[in-house]
Protein backbone atom coordinates (compact mmCIF):
# COMPACT_ATOMS: atom_id res chain seq x y z
CA UNK A 1 0.00 0.00 0.00
CA UNK A 2 2.54 1.97 0.71
CA UNK A 3 4.62 1.99 -2.58
CA UNK A 4 0.98 2.31 -4.37
CA UNK A 5 0.69 5.16 -2.46
CA UNK A 6 3.96 7.12 -3.09
CA UNK A 7 3.79 5.94 -6.83
CA UNK A 8 -0.04 7.51 -6.57
CA UNK A 9 1.55 11.01 -5.65
CA UNK A 10 4.48 11.41 -6.98
CA UNK A 11 4.90 14.60 -8.45
CA UNK A 12 6.98 15.51 -11.53
CA UNK A 13 10.91 15.81 -11.23
CA UNK A 14 11.29 17.51 -14.43
CA UNK A 15 10.92 21.44 -14.56
CA UNK A 16 9.12 23.00 -17.27
CA UNK A 17 8.76 26.86 -18.14
CA UNK A 18 5.62 27.25 -16.36
CA UNK A 19 6.80 26.38 -13.10
CA UNK A 20 6.01 28.80 -10.53
CA UNK A 21 9.66 29.46 -9.59
CA UNK A 22 10.85 30.25 -13.03
CA UNK A 23 7.99 32.16 -13.74
CA UNK A 24 8.57 34.74 -10.58
CA UNK A 25 12.36 34.35 -10.96
CA UNK A 26 11.93 38.20 -12.63
CA UNK A 27 10.14 39.15 -9.63
CA UNK A 28 10.78 36.87 -6.63
CA UNK A 29 9.09 37.27 -3.62
CA UNK A 30 10.77 38.63 -0.47
CA UNK A 31 12.11 35.67 1.99
CA UNK A 32 10.54 36.59 4.78
CA UNK A 33 7.03 37.05 3.28
CA UNK A 34 4.11 34.94 3.97
CA UNK A 35 3.92 32.97 0.84
CA UNK A 36 7.55 31.42 1.32
CA UNK A 37 6.88 30.97 4.85
CA UNK A 38 3.75 28.86 3.89
CA UNK A 39 5.40 26.71 0.84
CA UNK A 40 8.25 25.94 2.89
CA UNK A 41 6.27 24.40 5.52
CA UNK A 42 3.55 23.02 3.66
CA UNK A 43 6.35 21.33 2.00
CA UNK A 44 7.84 19.87 5.22
CA UNK A 45 4.63 18.92 7.25
CA UNK A 46 1.94 18.75 4.69
CA UNK A 47 3.48 16.01 2.32
CA UNK A 48 1.07 13.60 -0.11
CA UNK A 49 1.87 10.63 1.79
CA UNK A 50 0.19 12.10 4.65
CA UNK A 51 -3.12 11.26 3.03
CA UNK A 52 -2.28 8.34 1.82
CA UNK A 53 -5.18 6.69 3.20
CA UNK A 54 -8.02 8.60 2.39
CA UNK A 55 -7.53 7.27 -1.49
CA UNK A 56 -8.26 3.80 -2.99
CA UNK A 57 -4.72 2.15 -4.27
CA UNK A 58 -6.47 1.90 -7.69
CA UNK A 59 -8.19 3.81 -10.61
CA UNK A 60 -7.08 7.46 -12.02
CA UNK A 61 -4.41 9.58 -10.18
CA UNK A 62 -6.21 11.69 -7.94
CA UNK A 63 -5.52 15.37 -7.50
CA UNK A 64 -2.39 16.02 -4.91
CA UNK A 65 -4.00 16.31 -1.76
CA UNK A 66 -1.37 18.32 -0.45
CA UNK A 67 -3.05 21.08 -2.97
CA UNK A 68 -5.71 21.23 -1.54
CA UNK A 69 -5.21 21.22 1.96
CA UNK A 70 -3.50 24.42 1.11
CA UNK A 71 -5.51 25.55 -1.22
CA UNK A 72 -8.68 25.56 1.67
CA UNK A 73 -5.79 26.78 4.02
CA UNK A 74 -5.79 29.80 1.55
CA UNK A 75 -9.61 30.07 1.18
CA UNK A 76 -9.90 30.59 4.98
CA UNK A 77 -7.12 33.33 5.13
CA UNK A 78 -8.41 35.46 2.10
CA UNK A 79 -12.37 34.21 3.14
CA UNK A 80 -13.30 33.38 -0.50
CA UNK A 81 -15.08 29.86 -1.38
CA UNK A 82 -14.80 27.09 -3.80
CA UNK A 83 -14.72 28.58 -7.36
CA UNK A 84 -13.06 31.89 -6.22
CA UNK A 85 -9.87 29.81 -4.85
CA UNK A 86 -9.76 27.62 -8.01
CA UNK A 87 -9.86 31.01 -10.21
CA UNK A 88 -6.95 31.98 -7.83
CA UNK A 89 -5.05 28.84 -8.36
CA UNK A 90 -4.97 29.59 -11.94
CA UNK A 91 -4.67 33.58 -12.10
CA UNK A 92 -2.91 34.27 -9.10
CA UNK A 93 1.24 33.16 -9.29
CA UNK A 94 1.96 33.41 -5.82
CA UNK A 95 -1.59 30.97 -5.08
CA UNK A 96 0.05 28.44 -7.40
CA UNK A 97 3.61 29.18 -5.73
CA UNK A 98 2.21 28.36 -2.25
CA UNK A 99 0.52 25.21 -3.24
CA UNK A 100 3.92 24.27 -5.47
CA UNK A 101 1.86 23.64 -8.63
CA UNK A 102 2.72 24.66 -12.07
CA UNK A 103 -0.09 26.08 -14.26
CA UNK A 104 -0.26 23.02 -16.52
CA UNK A 105 -1.75 21.53 -13.94
CA UNK A 106 -4.43 23.69 -12.43
CA UNK A 107 -7.24 22.45 -13.92
CA UNK A 108 -9.01 21.62 -10.75
CA UNK A 109 -12.60 21.35 -10.83
CA UNK A 110 -14.67 22.99 -7.42
CA UNK A 111 -16.65 20.20 -6.67
CA UNK A 112 -12.97 18.55 -5.69
CA UNK A 113 -12.58 20.82 -2.90
CA UNK A 114 -16.05 19.61 -1.85
CA UNK A 115 -15.21 16.40 -1.88
CA UNK A 116 -12.16 16.34 -0.44
CA UNK A 117 -13.32 17.80 2.54
CA UNK A 118 -15.81 14.89 2.54
CA UNK A 119 -12.66 12.71 3.14
CA UNK A 120 -11.17 14.70 5.87
CA UNK A 121 -14.40 14.69 7.68
CA UNK A 122 -15.85 11.23 6.87
CA UNK A 123 -12.70 8.98 5.10
CA UNK A 124 -14.74 8.25 2.22
CA UNK A 125 -17.07 10.24 -0.13
CA UNK A 126 -19.25 7.10 -0.77
CA UNK A 127 -23.03 8.67 0.21
CA UNK A 128 -23.91 5.27 2.17
CA UNK A 129 -21.13 4.96 4.00
CA UNK A 130 -21.72 8.61 4.82
CA UNK A 131 -24.59 8.17 5.81
CA UNK A 132 -24.40 5.19 8.35
CA UNK A 133 -21.53 7.05 9.95
CA UNK A 134 -23.88 10.42 10.36
CA UNK A 135 -26.78 7.85 12.09
CA UNK A 136 -23.99 6.25 14.29
CA UNK A 137 -22.81 9.11 15.41
CA UNK A 138 -19.43 10.66 14.54
CA UNK A 139 -16.79 12.78 16.72
CA UNK A 140 -14.66 15.09 15.05
CA UNK A 141 -11.83 14.09 17.24
CA UNK A 142 -11.61 10.50 15.06
CA UNK A 143 -11.82 12.47 11.77
CA UNK A 144 -8.68 12.01 9.88
CA UNK A 145 -8.62 15.79 9.85
CA UNK A 146 -7.90 16.05 13.52
CA UNK A 147 -5.03 13.90 12.54
CA UNK A 148 -4.14 16.37 10.74
CA UNK A 149 -4.26 18.63 13.33
CA UNK A 150 -2.10 16.45 15.58
CA UNK A 151 0.65 16.08 13.36
CA UNK A 152 1.56 20.07 13.27
CA UNK A 153 1.33 19.37 17.33
CA UNK A 154 3.97 16.31 16.71
CA UNK A 155 5.98 18.83 14.37
CA UNK A 156 6.27 21.65 17.17
CA UNK A 157 7.39 18.77 19.16
CA UNK A 158 10.05 17.86 17.32
CA UNK A 159 11.06 21.32 16.51
CA UNK A 160 11.14 22.27 20.58
CA UNK A 161 8.37 24.59 20.79
CA UNK A 162 5.88 22.15 22.60
CA UNK A 163 6.42 19.72 25.29
CA UNK A 164 4.05 17.78 27.79
CA UNK A 165 5.47 19.52 30.81
CA UNK A 166 4.22 22.73 29.79
CA UNK A 167 1.97 24.68 31.12
CA UNK A 168 -1.49 25.54 28.78
CA UNK A 169 -4.02 28.23 28.84
CA UNK A 170 -7.84 27.81 26.96
CA UNK A 171 -10.00 30.12 26.00
CA UNK A 172 -12.96 31.18 23.86
CA UNK A 173 -13.97 32.94 20.88
CA UNK A 174 -17.44 32.91 19.05
CA UNK A 175 -18.30 32.40 15.65
CA UNK A 176 -21.20 34.05 13.70
CA UNK A 177 -23.42 31.05 12.69
CA UNK A 178 -23.78 30.55 8.44
CA UNK A 179 -27.58 30.86 8.56
CA UNK A 180 -30.05 33.28 8.78
CA UNK A 181 -31.42 33.60 12.50
CA UNK A 182 -35.02 33.51 11.88
CA UNK A 183 -37.99 35.01 13.55
CA UNK A 184 -40.76 33.02 15.65
CA UNK A 185 -43.10 33.09 12.74
CA UNK A 186 -40.88 32.00 9.94
CA UNK A 187 -39.77 29.30 12.41
CA UNK A 188 -42.90 27.65 12.81
CA UNK A 189 -43.83 28.39 9.19
CA UNK A 190 -40.49 26.68 7.81
CA UNK A 191 -40.40 23.63 10.58
CA UNK A 192 -44.13 22.96 9.22
CA UNK A 193 -43.04 23.09 5.61
CA UNK A 194 -40.00 20.38 6.22
CA UNK A 195 -42.59 18.55 8.00
CA UNK A 196 -45.19 18.63 4.94
CA UNK A 197 -42.40 17.66 2.84
CA UNK A 198 -40.86 14.72 4.63
CA UNK A 199 -44.25 13.69 4.30
CA UNK A 200 -44.69 13.95 0.96
CA UNK A 201 -41.62 11.44 0.37
CA UNK A 202 -42.67 9.05 2.76
CA UNK A 203 -46.01 8.27 1.60
CA UNK A 204 -48.27 7.74 -1.65
CA UNK A 205 -49.80 10.92 -2.82
CA UNK A 206 -53.21 10.27 -1.92
CA UNK A 207 -52.31 9.84 1.34
CA UNK A 208 -50.34 12.98 1.46
CA UNK A 209 -53.50 14.93 -0.25
CA UNK A 210 -55.73 13.80 2.46
CA UNK A 211 -52.96 15.35 5.10
CA UNK A 212 -53.07 18.89 3.16
CA UNK A 213 -56.73 18.76 2.99
CA UNK A 214 -56.46 18.58 7.05
CA UNK A 215 -54.40 21.55 7.53
CA UNK A 216 -55.85 25.27 8.11
CA UNK A 217 -53.57 26.80 5.54
CA UNK A 218 -52.12 25.77 2.27
CA UNK A 219 -49.09 27.78 1.65
CA UNK A 220 -46.70 25.04 2.66
CA UNK A 221 -46.04 23.75 -0.68
CA UNK A 222 -44.96 27.42 -1.84
CA UNK A 223 -41.58 28.96 -1.89
CA UNK A 224 -41.51 31.69 0.15
CA UNK A 225 -39.99 32.29 3.97
CA UNK A 226 -43.40 32.69 5.10
CA UNK A 227 -47.18 33.30 4.19
CA UNK A 228 -48.06 37.09 2.90
CA UNK A 229 -50.10 38.93 5.39
CA UNK A 230 -50.52 42.79 6.34
CA UNK A 231 -48.04 42.55 9.00
CA UNK A 232 -48.87 45.82 10.72
CA UNK A 233 -52.22 44.25 11.44
CA UNK A 234 -51.94 42.85 14.85
CA UNK A 235 -55.26 40.91 14.71
CA UNK A 236 -54.25 39.52 11.41
CA UNK A 237 -50.56 38.48 12.70
CA UNK A 238 -52.58 36.85 15.97
CA UNK A 239 -55.00 34.61 13.68
CA UNK A 240 -51.51 33.57 11.28
CA UNK A 241 -49.92 32.37 14.58
CA UNK A 242 -53.07 30.47 16.03
CA UNK A 243 -53.11 28.85 12.30
CA UNK A 244 -49.91 27.55 12.64
CA UNK A 245 -50.15 26.19 15.63
CA UNK A 246 -52.92 24.53 15.09
CA UNK A 247 -51.52 22.95 11.78
CA UNK A 248 -48.48 22.24 14.06
CA UNK A 249 -50.81 20.02 16.37
CA UNK A 250 -53.02 18.41 13.66
CA UNK A 251 -49.30 17.60 12.12
CA UNK A 252 -48.31 16.09 15.30
CA UNK A 253 -51.42 13.69 15.75
CA UNK A 254 -51.87 12.72 12.14
CA UNK A 255 -48.16 11.89 12.03
CA UNK A 256 -47.52 10.63 14.96
CA UNK A 257 -45.75 7.05 14.97
CA UNK A 258 -44.86 7.27 11.59
CA UNK A 259 -41.41 5.30 10.99
CA UNK A 260 -39.70 7.66 8.39
CA UNK A 261 -36.47 8.61 10.29
CA UNK A 262 -37.02 12.29 8.06
CA UNK A 263 -40.86 12.37 9.39
CA UNK A 264 -39.20 11.56 13.12
CA UNK A 265 -36.72 14.22 12.84
CA UNK A 266 -38.93 17.05 11.22
CA UNK A 267 -41.91 16.39 14.00
CA UNK A 268 -39.05 16.79 16.64
CA UNK A 269 -38.14 19.78 15.86
CA UNK A 270 -41.52 21.07 15.36
CA UNK A 271 -42.33 20.09 18.60
CA UNK A 272 -39.20 22.34 19.93
CA UNK A 273 -39.87 25.05 18.16
CA UNK A 274 -43.54 25.06 19.53
CA UNK A 275 -42.17 24.41 23.42
CA UNK A 276 -39.65 27.06 23.14
CA UNK A 277 -41.64 30.09 21.61
CA UNK A 278 -45.49 29.19 22.00
CA UNK A 279 -47.95 29.04 24.75
CA UNK A 280 -51.86 28.80 24.34
CA UNK A 281 -54.26 30.95 26.65
CA UNK A 282 -57.10 28.37 27.95
CA UNK A 283 -59.95 30.17 25.42
CA UNK A 284 -57.09 28.35 22.89
CA UNK A 285 -55.58 31.43 21.23
CA UNK A 286 -51.52 31.42 20.64
CA UNK A 287 -49.43 34.03 21.64
CA UNK A 288 -45.61 34.43 21.79
CA UNK A 289 -43.95 33.66 24.90
CA UNK A 290 -42.18 36.51 26.78
CA UNK A 291 -38.70 36.09 27.06
CA UNK A 292 -35.81 33.91 25.30
CA UNK A 293 -36.26 29.79 26.47
CA UNK A 294 -32.77 28.31 27.36
CA UNK A 295 -31.21 26.51 24.26
CA UNK A 296 -33.43 28.32 21.91
CA UNK A 297 -32.94 27.32 18.23
CA UNK A 298 -33.03 30.19 16.07
CA UNK A 299 -33.11 28.60 12.32
CA UNK A 300 -34.58 25.66 10.89
CA UNK A 301 -31.51 26.44 7.81
CA UNK A 302 -29.03 25.23 10.90
CA UNK A 303 -30.80 23.56 13.64
CA UNK A 304 -27.68 23.66 16.15
CA UNK A 305 -27.11 27.10 15.72
CA UNK A 306 -28.02 28.42 19.39
CA UNK A 307 -28.00 32.68 20.77
CA UNK A 308 -25.33 32.79 22.76
CA UNK A 309 -23.38 35.77 25.02
CA UNK A 310 -19.69 36.54 25.49
CA UNK A 311 -20.55 39.27 27.82
CA UNK A 312 -23.83 40.80 29.51
CA UNK A 313 -23.60 43.17 26.33
CA UNK A 314 -22.05 41.09 23.73
CA UNK A 315 -24.50 38.95 22.02
CA UNK A 316 -24.05 36.78 19.30
CA UNK A 317 -26.00 33.77 17.27
CA UNK A 318 -23.85 30.48 16.12
CA UNK A 319 -21.25 28.63 17.70
CA UNK A 320 -17.88 28.51 19.98
CA UNK A 321 -14.48 27.74 19.25
CA UNK A 322 -13.00 26.80 22.54
CA UNK A 323 -9.05 26.50 22.06
CA UNK A 324 -6.07 25.63 24.03
CA UNK A 325 -3.11 27.34 23.51
CA UNK A 326 1.02 26.98 24.42
CA UNK A 327 1.29 30.83 25.72
CA UNK A 328 5.03 31.11 24.77
CA UNK A 329 5.19 29.63 21.29
CA UNK A 330 1.24 29.90 20.46
CA UNK A 331 0.66 26.62 18.87
CA UNK A 332 -2.54 25.39 19.55
CA UNK A 333 -2.93 22.12 21.16
CA UNK A 334 -6.78 21.25 21.11
CA UNK A 335 -9.77 22.78 20.03
CA UNK A 336 -13.48 21.98 19.97
CA UNK A 337 -16.49 23.53 18.82
CA UNK A 338 -19.76 23.58 21.07
CA UNK A 339 -22.96 25.27 20.20
CA UNK A 340 -23.28 29.28 21.04
CA UNK A 341 -25.69 28.30 24.23
CA UNK A 342 -23.58 26.18 25.65
CA UNK A 343 -21.29 26.96 29.27
CA UNK A 344 -17.87 27.01 28.13
CA UNK A 345 -16.40 24.71 30.99
CA UNK A 346 -18.53 22.03 29.14
CA UNK A 347 -15.92 22.03 26.69
CA UNK A 348 -13.19 20.40 29.09
CA UNK A 349 -14.05 17.52 28.67
CA UNK A 350 -13.20 17.80 24.85
CA UNK A 351 -9.89 20.04 25.37
CA UNK A 352 -8.46 17.40 27.49
CA UNK A 353 -8.73 14.36 25.66
CA UNK A 354 -6.64 15.73 23.24
CA UNK A 355 -4.34 17.49 25.66
CA UNK A 356 -3.41 16.82 29.09
CA UNK A 357 -0.80 19.55 30.63
CA UNK A 358 -0.26 19.17 34.31
CA UNK A 359 -1.87 23.42 34.53
CA UNK A 360 -4.22 24.64 32.44
CA UNK A 361 -5.02 28.07 33.03
CA UNK A 362 -8.76 30.03 31.79
CA UNK A 363 -10.98 33.07 32.94
CA UNK A 364 -13.84 31.86 35.49
CA UNK A 365 -15.81 30.97 32.93
CA UNK A 366 -13.75 27.47 33.11
CA UNK A 367 -14.23 27.40 36.96
CA UNK A 368 -16.98 25.10 37.06
CA UNK A 369 -16.67 22.20 39.86
CA UNK A 370 -17.57 19.08 38.60
CA UNK A 371 -15.43 19.94 35.19
CA UNK A 372 -12.73 21.12 37.30
CA UNK A 373 -12.72 18.02 39.72
CA UNK A 374 -12.77 15.43 36.67
CA UNK A 375 -9.87 17.66 35.14
CA UNK A 376 -7.96 16.88 38.66
CA UNK A 377 -8.46 13.46 38.56
CA UNK A 378 -7.14 13.26 35.01
CA UNK A 379 -3.67 14.61 36.51
CA UNK A 380 -4.96 18.54 35.01
CA UNK A 381 -5.48 21.10 37.49
CA UNK A 382 -7.63 24.02 35.78
CA UNK A 383 -6.67 27.34 37.64
CA UNK A 384 -8.70 30.29 37.03
CA UNK A 385 -7.42 34.20 38.53
CA UNK A 386 -8.85 34.28 42.33
CA UNK A 387 -9.00 37.45 43.74
CA UNK A 388 -6.98 37.80 47.86
CA UNK A 389 -9.24 36.11 50.43
CA UNK A 390 -10.55 38.45 52.45
CA UNK A 391 -11.31 37.48 56.30
CA UNK A 392 -14.76 36.60 55.64
CA UNK A 393 -14.56 35.11 51.96
CA UNK A 394 -15.59 31.39 51.43
CA UNK A 395 -12.43 30.04 51.97
CA UNK A 396 -11.71 31.20 55.47
CA UNK A 397 -15.08 29.21 56.79
CA UNK A 398 -14.61 25.53 58.18
CA UNK A 399 -16.01 23.19 55.95
CA UNK A 400 -17.25 19.54 57.53
CA UNK A 401 -17.85 17.07 54.83
CA UNK A 402 -18.62 14.26 56.97
CA UNK A 403 -20.94 16.06 59.46
CA UNK A 404 -22.52 17.95 56.41
CA UNK A 405 -21.53 21.65 58.41
CA UNK A 406 -20.08 24.93 57.85
CA UNK A 407 -18.31 27.27 60.77
CA UNK A 408 -17.47 30.83 60.52
CA UNK A 409 -14.39 32.81 61.30
CA UNK A 410 -16.37 33.89 64.53
CA UNK A 411 -17.19 30.56 65.38
CA UNK A 412 -20.83 30.56 64.20
CA UNK A 413 -21.97 26.74 62.58
CA UNK A 414 -24.47 26.51 59.90
CA UNK A 415 -25.93 23.08 58.75
CA UNK A 416 -25.37 22.62 54.69
CA UNK A 417 -28.79 22.01 52.93
CA UNK A 418 -29.75 21.10 49.63
CA UNK A 419 -28.26 21.90 46.79
CA UNK A 420 -25.28 23.01 49.19
CA UNK A 421 -27.40 26.24 50.78
CA UNK A 422 -25.84 27.38 53.67
CA UNK A 423 -27.65 30.23 55.81
CA UNK A 424 -26.66 31.70 58.87
CA UNK A 425 -28.88 33.14 61.29
CA UNK A 426 -30.10 36.39 61.40
CA UNK A 427 -29.91 37.17 65.20
CA UNK A 428 -26.51 35.27 65.19
CA UNK A 429 -24.61 37.36 62.50
CA UNK A 430 -26.25 40.46 64.05
CA UNK A 431 -24.37 39.47 67.66
CA UNK A 432 -21.00 38.95 65.76
CA UNK A 433 -19.20 42.15 66.07
CA UNK A 434 -17.96 42.11 62.31
CA UNK A 435 -21.50 41.60 60.43
CA UNK A 436 -20.99 44.93 58.97
CA UNK A 437 -18.08 43.64 56.76
CA UNK A 438 -19.13 39.84 56.44
CA UNK A 439 -23.17 40.38 56.52
CA UNK A 440 -23.81 43.93 55.56
CA UNK A 441 -27.03 42.96 54.63
CA UNK A 442 -28.09 42.26 58.60
CA UNK A 443 -30.71 39.54 57.11
CA UNK A 444 -27.41 36.51 57.97
CA UNK A 445 -24.95 35.41 55.67
CA UNK A 446 -26.04 33.18 52.81
CA UNK A 447 -23.34 30.61 51.17
CA UNK A 448 -23.37 28.00 48.50
CA UNK A 449 -21.33 24.70 49.21
CA UNK A 450 -20.32 22.96 45.97
CA UNK A 451 -20.08 18.84 45.61
CA UNK A 452 -16.09 19.76 45.15
CA UNK A 453 -16.19 22.53 47.00
CA UNK A 454 -12.53 21.17 48.72
CA UNK A 455 -11.07 20.51 45.08
CA UNK A 456 -12.44 24.30 44.47
CA UNK A 457 -10.66 25.28 47.79
CA UNK A 458 -7.23 23.80 46.49
CA UNK A 459 -7.18 25.23 43.40
CA UNK A 460 -8.20 28.44 44.59
CA UNK A 461 -5.21 28.88 46.92
CA UNK A 462 -3.25 27.21 44.57
CA UNK A 463 -4.02 30.56 41.79
CA UNK A 464 -3.45 32.97 44.41
CA UNK A 465 0.51 31.46 44.95
CA UNK A 466 3.05 33.63 43.19
CA UNK A 467 4.20 30.62 41.02
CA UNK A 468 0.78 30.34 39.67
CA UNK A 469 -0.37 33.68 39.68
CA UNK A 470 2.45 34.99 37.11
CA UNK A 471 1.63 32.43 34.69
CA UNK A 472 -2.27 33.16 34.88
CA UNK A 473 -1.14 36.97 33.69
CA UNK A 474 0.01 35.40 30.31
CA UNK A 475 -3.76 35.44 29.27
CA UNK A 476 -2.79 38.07 26.82
CA UNK A 477 -0.53 35.94 25.06
CA UNK A 478 -3.59 33.25 24.45
CA UNK A 479 -5.84 36.23 23.25
CA UNK A 480 -2.72 37.21 20.67
CA UNK A 481 -3.07 33.50 19.61
CA UNK A 482 -6.95 33.68 19.36
CA UNK A 483 -6.64 36.90 17.35
CA UNK A 484 -4.56 35.13 14.58
CA UNK A 485 -6.43 32.52 14.83
CA UNK A 486 -9.43 33.90 13.62
CA UNK A 487 -7.49 35.44 10.43
CA UNK A 488 -7.64 31.75 9.55
CA UNK A 489 -11.68 32.17 8.95
CA UNK A 490 -12.54 31.73 12.97
CA UNK A 491 -14.86 34.31 13.24
CA UNK A 492 -17.47 33.84 10.43
CA UNK A 493 -18.99 30.29 10.01
CA UNK A 494 -18.80 28.45 6.57
CA UNK A 495 -21.04 26.03 6.80
CA UNK A 496 -24.41 24.59 8.35
CA UNK A 497 -23.86 21.98 12.22
CA UNK A 498 -21.98 21.97 14.35
CA UNK A 499 -20.01 18.62 12.64
CA UNK A 500 -19.02 20.80 9.84
CA UNK A 501 -18.43 24.17 11.58
CA UNK A 502 -15.86 22.20 13.51
CA UNK A 503 -14.10 21.23 10.67
CA UNK A 504 -13.75 24.61 9.78
CA UNK A 505 -12.25 25.35 13.05
CA UNK A 506 -9.94 22.28 12.52
CA UNK A 507 -8.75 24.10 9.44
CA UNK A 508 -8.50 27.33 10.92
CA UNK A 509 -5.61 25.78 13.66
CA UNK A 510 -3.81 24.07 11.49
CA UNK A 511 -3.74 27.28 9.53
CA UNK A 512 -2.40 28.85 12.40
CA UNK A 513 -0.14 26.05 14.14
CA UNK A 514 1.56 26.07 10.33
CA UNK A 515 2.38 30.07 10.54
CA UNK A 516 3.63 29.49 13.59
CA UNK A 517 5.86 26.93 12.81
CA UNK A 518 6.58 28.61 9.63
CA UNK A 519 7.86 31.73 11.40
CA UNK A 520 9.91 29.90 13.82
CA UNK A 521 11.54 27.90 10.95
CA UNK A 522 12.34 31.04 9.05
CA UNK A 523 13.52 32.56 12.05
CA UNK A 524 16.11 29.97 12.84
CA UNK A 525 17.29 29.59 9.08
CA UNK A 526 18.01 33.43 9.41
CA UNK A 527 19.73 32.87 12.45
CA UNK A 528 22.14 29.76 10.54
CA UNK A 529 22.91 32.36 7.71
CA UNK A 530 24.41 35.18 10.25
CA UNK A 531 26.25 32.24 12.04
CA UNK A 532 27.47 30.97 8.74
Amino acid sequence: MATSSRRRFTKRIQKTFLDPELVMAGRPLKPDSFPVRFRAICDEVLPDELFADLYSAFGRPPVSPSVLMRLHLLMLRDGCGDELAVENLLYDERWRYMCNLPLSECSIHPTTLHYFRLRLLFGTINRAEIACLKEQGIRLREAPIHHIFEETKRVAVRMGLLTPEQAQYVDSTHILGAAAVQDTFTLLFQGLRQVVRAHAQAVAPETHQELLGALRRSEYGADRRKPAIDWRDAQARSGLLTDLVQDAATLLTLCEGSATPGVREALAQLQRLLAQDIEVSAEGQARIRQGVAKDRQCSTVDPEMRHGRKSSSHRFNGYKAHLAVEPSSGVVTAIATTEGSRYDAEALPEILEQTTPPVMGGDNAYAAPQQRAAAWEQGTLVLTPTAEATAYHKDNFTLDEEAGTLTCPAGTTARIGQEGKVKFPARACGACPHHGKCNPSGKGRSLTISAHEQTQRDLRALARSEEYRDFLRLRCLVEHAIARFIRWGGRQGRYFGKLKTGLQMVFGAIGHNLERLGRERARRSALASEAG
